[in-house]
């Protein structure tokens, strides 16, 4: 049996990071733009890169509401979206993973 690589390249999963990281994954070739949503306990965010990566801010606003990229546990997704992004239409999981922030 030969392992699949992993489609989320990094933050590697269960990495510490002490800055806001840059989220990058495998290109899926018929997309043309990508989901990413990012949960901690809930979802606090979810944005449609056209490239496969997302670099995070410090702080952004979701669903009317201001979040910071505070200490603890998040977990991330990435679907691809196939045609235009009004459409809403997704192919299968990319992956999932999740990375710690530490300090400030």
């Amino acid at each position: 049996v030969v392992a699949r690589p992993a489609a989320l390249f990094s933050p590697a999963a269960g990495a510490r990071v002490t800055a806001p990281p840059l989220l990058t994954w495998a290109a899926v070739p018929e997309a043309t733009y990508y989901n990413v949503q990012l949960i901690r306990g809930r979802k606090v965010l979810s944005a449609w890169p056209a490239r496969p990566r997302l670099r995070l801010k410090r702080s952004w606003v979701y669903a009317g509401r201001r979040y910071s990229l505070t200490g603890g546990r998040y977990r991330w997704y990435v679907w691809p979206g196939l045609g235009p992004r009004a459409a809403g239409r997704y192919g299968r999981l990319v992956g999932g993973s999740s990375f710690v922030v530490t300090g400030p």
